[in-house]
């Protein structure tokens, strides 16, 4: 009970600084010309995909790729972060990897949106199967709005995915 309420209140105060060069990053060895997959849980990703197959860990994530992702038309690109990429976080709440990077053309089809899409079953991080799981997501709004990336928790359902994140103060009126 100790345990998990100090990791609450870390998550609910974490900060992130913008640090001048991100150390340690290679994104040819992320993404890779050509992604192998060990895992038989493979979808077509259709022409918007950065790579033919995406990898599913769920029924909501498959959901999500062909209700959504395949189906717009301002998507430039879209990927499935892989599994070697990680939000560092306290241990007491454990490293995040998000599931979705997701580049857009923007409504007046100039400007692309970068988005960050986390995808559940349930829009109440409260409800999630893991209470970890809402703490890195709540973790995960806080990183992301540091770098001035668009990222929000979503599910399958979610129409206006590809929306802004409501504001702390449209959710605490009830807003989505």
């Amino acid at each position: 009970m100790i345990r998990e309420t100090l990791a609450d209140h870390i998550a609910e105060r974490i900060e992130f600084e913008v640090l001048p060069d991100p150390a340690g990053i290679d994104l040819e060895e992320l993404f890779p010309a050509i992604r192998r997959f060990p895992q038989k849980e493979l979808i077509e990703a259709g022409e918007h995909g950065l790579y033919d197959f995406v990898q599913q860990d769920s029924d909501v994530e498959v959901r999500f790729v062909n209700d959504r992702l395949r189906r717009d038309d301002r998507i430039l690109f879209f990927f499935k972060f892989p599994p070697a990429f990680k939000v560092s976080l306290p241990r007491i709440i454990g490293n995040y990897n998000p599931d979705w990077g997701i580049v857009r053309r923007a409504d007046d089809g100039k400007m692309t949106l970068e988005l960050v899409r986390e995808t559940k079953g349930d829009p109440d991080t409260a409800k999630l199967q893991f209470p970890s799981e809402g703490r890195k997501i709540t973790s995960a709004e806080k990183h992301f709005a540091t770098l001035g990336i668009d990222y929000r928790h979503i599910t399958p359902e979610t129409l206006d995915w590809a929306a802004p994140a409501p504001t702390k103060s449209t959710r605490l009126r009830g807003l989505k």
